[in-house]
């Protein structure tokens, strides 16, 4: 499947004589964005540095050297999809590109998730990942974010007839306070929820996303 699929993407390497082949690479996706464009590939080994990123930017730094199962790439496989979408939308339109000086910043937070810069060389090292590329996916991730804000932003704020309206509802009285705070948080945050949910599903419509087999323990990566 892998070895049809790259030759169809001219990408093919060399038939191995017979015996002698061996998986080198793993495809596990394939995105024209729009759905007419030169397809992208997305490898298993791209799959799990990004996977491993994500995870370490958020504070899971156990991510950095342990086995990622199979449903933890399948889930950070939507996840790399959807970033890649909204990533080539904010480019479609221009949105502002990150400064040097932000993603430095954004690359320093990522360094002090670890113990030490031994542990977060010896990160870089295992991984096999050059540190540009890693500014690159943290830069992404700021773009990314920044364009949703902007989509969601001013449309995800709640009126004080809403809040009046949600804390009627639920027999509560909707007075000024605490409570009146956490509901209108809340309608924001369900607001907002759905607006990237539904922006998502937009992007999607448009490209051409093929995730081509369920992803598999690979070697290395069994639980």
């Amino acid at each position: 499947m892998v070895a049809l699929l790259l030759a169809t993407l001219g990408l093919a390497a060399p038939v191995p004589a017979p015996g002698q082949g061996r998986v080198v690479e793993e495809v596990v996706a394939v995105v024209r964005n729009p759905a007419g464009a030169p397809p992208r590939i997305i490898t298993l080994t791209k799959l799990v540095e990004e996977a491993r990123i994500a995870l370490v930017a958020r504070g899971a730094t156990e991510a950095a050297t342990q086995p990622l199962d199979p449903e933890a790439l399948r889930v950070a496989l939507d996840w790399l999809l959807d970033q890649m979408l909204v990533s080539d939308e904010a480019a479609r339109l221009k949105v502002d590109e990150v400064d040097r000086a932000e993603v430095q910043a954004e690359l320093r937070r990522f360094q002090l998730r670890f113990a030490s810069d031994a542990h977060y060389r010896r990160f870089l090292d295992a991984t096999e990942l050059p540190e540009e590329d890693l500014a690159l996916a943290l830069a992404r991730g700021i773009r990314v974010q920044r364009y949703v804000e902007s989509r969601v932003g001013r449309a995800a704020r709640v009126s004080d007839e809403e809040v009046d309206r949600w804390l009627r509802a639920r027999g509560a009285e909707p007075a000024p306070g605490p409570a009146r705070e956490a509901a209108r948080a809340q309608l924001a945050e369900e607001r907002a929820r759905a607006q990237v949910k539904d922006l998502l599903a937009e992007l999607r419509a448009r490209a051409d996303v093929r995730i081509l087999d369920p992803l598999r323990a690979a070697p290395g990566q069994e639980g």
